[in-house]
């Protein structure tokens, strides 16, 4: 058997014990969220881009109107194939 008393460290108090390991953390996984620091320039712009939309969908509304008025044929207009995307590749039913 061992000879001599056992020789214990000081306890620290719970505060300090507590403190301590939040110092010694070191950083965290994981993605960050940064919120930006101009959220009205932000908004803004979303407001901006929505009304360029619109006002160019409604030219080109009266544009395709009058064009299919003044000509003798019906006015057809093609419109761009989807361009697919790797989920439409993957899970495509349609033979």
């Amino acid at each position: 058997m061992a000879q001599g008393k056992q020789k214990f460290k000081a306890r620290k108090t719970a505060a300090a014990g507590k403190k301590a390991p939040a110092a010694t953390r070191g950083p965290r996984k994981g993605g960050r969220v940064i919120a930006p620091k101009k959220t009205r320039v932000i908004q803004q712009q979303k407001v901006k881009k929505n009304l360029e939309v619109t006002i160019r969908k409604k030219i080109e509304h009266e544009v395709v109107m009058k064009a299919s008025a003044k000509l003798p044929k019906k006015l057809s207009l093609l419109k761009a194939p989807k361009m697919k995307t790797k989920k439409d590749l993957g899970h495509s039913s349609k033979s």
